[in-house]
């Protein structure tokens, strides 16, 4: 069998190969922290994006001695980084203490839309 052709199967037949979908690799604040200050909120993924794909949403959940705090939409302008890998969400103020939540979904080569959230506290 031809080297190449060999190699080219290996890479086809391995487990997840085929199967790989974008995935947060990470977050500044990163995902349970407890930060001050926040003015921007940064993702970082495991592959380029499609851009047209890719949503994401900020959510207050929570605020210090409001027990019943309703969910609150916090506006933002958002950018994709040169490498397509990175998403840099563009707060209007830096954020209020309290709780909040990031909810983001986009596809990467393979067109399946994938999505995760993760939360942060800011004191």
């Amino acid at each position: 069998m031809n080297r190449w052709l060999s190699l080219s199967l290996v890479a086809a037949l391995t487990p997840g190969a085929a199967l790989a979908h974008a995935r947060l690799t990470g977050s500044t604040p990163a995902a349970n922290a407890t930060v001050s200050k926040v003015t921007t909120i940064g993702l970082t993924f495991s592959e380029k994006l499609i851009a047209s794909t890719v949503k994401a949403e900020l959510v207050m959940t929570g605020m210090p001695g409001m027990k019943d705090h309703p969910p609150m939409k916090i506006a933002f302008t958002s950018a994709m980084g040169k490498d397509g890998k990175s998403m840099t969400l563009q707060l209007k103020r830096a954020l209020a203490p309290g709780t909040y939540k990031v909810q983001w979904s986009a596809a990467g080569a393979d067109t399946h839309r994938m999505g995760s959230e993760f939360s942060f506290t800011v004191k």
